[in-house]
């Protein structure tokens, strides 16, 4: 019984998901959903800059950040569709005592399919460079106990990752 109420409370979080993301894509937050699980920032500097600060900011803070977690979206994309999306590459992050803490309890395993944090560092048309994440301040809210209390540890760090000035 347990098993199965983990099952639809997960698809509950994956269908808000689902739902958030097309609410940013859209550019609108519709009535229904309470908040944005992604949160998106403009950065003061270019494309490569800013990917270099991020990675900087992040072990700075004794984040671990390996050069496999790296995914360069543009060139992927362009290699299997011919069609290029513009710079656009993401960063795979993670505090691994934090991760650690969570994943040694059952309930929150299914976490590992959110982890490592992902950071997004994409062009738009107007030729500005832009930082994607998820909002962990909303992925606390949602879980609430234990995520809760690491999202409130994490989120001001990736907040002041951001900081790129």
């Amino acid at each position: 019984m347990k098993t199965q109420m983990r099952r639809i409370a997960a698809g509950l979080v994956m269908g808000v998901a689902v739902i958030n993301a097309a609410a940013v894509s859209a550019g609108e937050q519709d009535a229904a959903v309470p908040f944005k699980m992604l949160i998106e920032v403009p950065s003061p500097l270019g494309f490569e800059a800013t990917l270099e600060r991020l990675e900087a900011n992040a072990k700075d803070m004794g984040w671990k950040v390996p050069s496999k977690w790296k995914v360069d979206f543009q060139a992927n994309l362009m290699k299997v569709t011919d069609t290029d999306i513009g710079p656009n590459q993401v960063l795979k992050m993670c505090e691994p005592f934090a991760a650690v803490k969570l994943l040694l309890k059952d309930e929150y395993k299914m976490l590992t399919a959110m982890m490592p944090c992902t950071i997004a560092v994409y062009q738009k048309s107007d030729g500005k460079t832009y930082i994607s994440m998820m909002n962990l301040e909303a992925m606390g809210q949602m879980y609430g106990g234990d995520v809760l209390e690491m999202t409130k540890e994490l989120g001001p760090q990736m907040q002041q990752m951001l900081k790129l000035d």
